[in-house]
């Protein structure tokens, strides 16, 4: 139940004009619900995944007048515990920004294999029941729910008042992303497919990250409308500045996870080092393959790779200005099931980067239209490698591709952009 310290404002019901280039639209122009459950696993202070995304999109529900709760867990991503001071459940109810958040316990998953993956979502998931039933949380006109987990999507719906809506947002599909990075036997992708086909069906409307992605869903007998409504990030918060006074960097910020490919990394930090002997590849995070990155780097003797943790959400947007080229490695075989939602942030720094994926996928689709970036052919370290040498010694190069990076984002994936098409699907509105 929310608590006294919400402030609200009364939405603005004027529709701005359908022209971005000529009126874009702030929060107070967004009609929204009265109120909104968003349902999710990864929520602030989490740094990295989808939880940087998902609490820019509650506080922004929040800021336009919607009294907006969140039902999660108890932070705990990229490592593998719960973050110091939540653990005894203190901040279990908490007001963040006008956002209700209401925290659940869970057993982080360390190790990120299948079996530690299943415990950590089915205790928090079977918290979530528990929510419902004994009326900590209540049913909403309403909800949004977030993939990673379909369990928390399959959940969203139980909280869904009579007559309300409920639209399902895709980040990663589980059974193309557990296929594809041979995590589990085909029993449990099986299982999965079958759980991701039921629990999107039920929902009013799906959401996901590029049109693959709509692809993959489709193939897998989803018939819901399903809309592509890009990563989004806060376009105040994150904006250009000029660069320190560093060598020339080459920046990776976010999780050290499995389907980064991170490996790429490192061998194409070893072909950097003969290109272009003065810049530096910083790899910023944390995660469960952090120990394992840092061992190969040492054995491989690469003089020029530092690590660092990740910059703390106040320190974002300065921590972005350190990366001369950004890096978004991704595995070839994950990449039609998930989007970087962190090329959406380093385009709002005013930055290139450098991207591994196939042609035909979402980022190559985008690099085509918005020329704000390099993509180079997956498990191609020297490519790779060229690329960033090319835009590290050519700021001028680099400086034009992050305007038109830039740009693009203030036409199309700004908080304002994006709150307007979610509040219109949850409004059963066009999006």
């Amino acid at each position: 139940m929310p608590d006294e310290s919400i402030q609200l404002r009364q939405p603005v019901r004027n529709r701005p004009s359908a022209d971005p280039a000529s009126a874009m639209p702030s929060l107070s122009d967004v009609p929204v619900p009265e109120e909104l459950l968003l349902v999710a696993q990864s929520y602030w202070p989490e740094p990295a995944g989808s939880a940087p995304m998902m609490t820019d999109l509650a506080t922004a529900f929040a800021a336009a007048g919607t009294e907006t709760t969140v039902l999660t867990a108890r932070p705990n991503y990229p490592g593998n515990r719960v973050y110091d001071g939540y653990a005894d459940g203190s901040q279990d109810s908490l007001t963040v920004d006008g956002v209700l958040i209401e925290r659940l316990r869970t057993i982080p998953p360390a190790g990120g294999g299948m079996k530690a993956r299943l415990i950590h979502e089915g205790v928090l998931h079977a918290g979530f029941v528990a929510v419902l039933a004994r009326g900590r949380v209540g049913r909403h006109k309403a909800v949004l729910s977030l993939c990673p987990s379909i369990l928390s999507v399959a959940l969203a719906d139980r909280f869904r008042a009579p007559g309300g809506r409920h639209i399902a947002i895709v980040h990663d599909i589980q059974s193309g992303l557990a296929g594809a990075l041979g995590m589990g036997g085909k029993a449990a992708v099986k299982a999965i497919r079958a759980m991701e086909r039921t629990a999107l069906n039920r929902a009013d409307a799906i959401v996901v990250l590029s049109e693959p992605m709509r692809g993959v869903l489709e193939d897998l007998g989803v018939t819901r409308p399903i809309m592509v409504i890009p990563p989004h990030v806060d376009a105040d918060a994150v904006h250009p500045l000029p660069r320190p006074d560093q060598p020339p960097t080459a920046l990776y910020s976010g999780a050290f996870a499995r389907k980064q490919g991170l490996e790429q990394v490192l061998d194409m930090a070893g072909h950097l080092a003969g290109l272009m002997p003065q810049a530096r590849v910083l790899l910023r995070g944390q995660g469960g393959l952090e120990e394992e990155l840092k061992s190969r780097a040492a054995a491989m003797g690469l003089a020029n790779v530092v690590f660092q943790p990740l910059a703390p959400k106040d320190r974002l947007n300065e921590a972005m200005a350190e990366g001369d080229v950004h890096l978004v490695p991704q595995r070839p075989e994950g990449a039609a099931f998930a989007m970087p939602g962190k090329a959406v942030t380093i385009l709002a720094a005013g930055r290139p980067f450098v991207s591994t994926c196939l042609p035909g996928s979402a980022l190559a689709t985008l690099e085509a239209q918005v020329g704000a970036f390099l993509c180079t052919p997956p498990e191609e370290p020297r490519a790779m490698a060229e690329a960033v040498a090319a835009l590290l010694s050519d700021p001028a190069r680099a400086t034009a591709m992050g305007r038109r990076g830039r740009a693009w984002v203030e036409l199309h994936a700004t908080r304002a952009v994006v709150l307007d098409r979610y509040a219109r699907l949850l409004l059963g509105e066009a999006a």
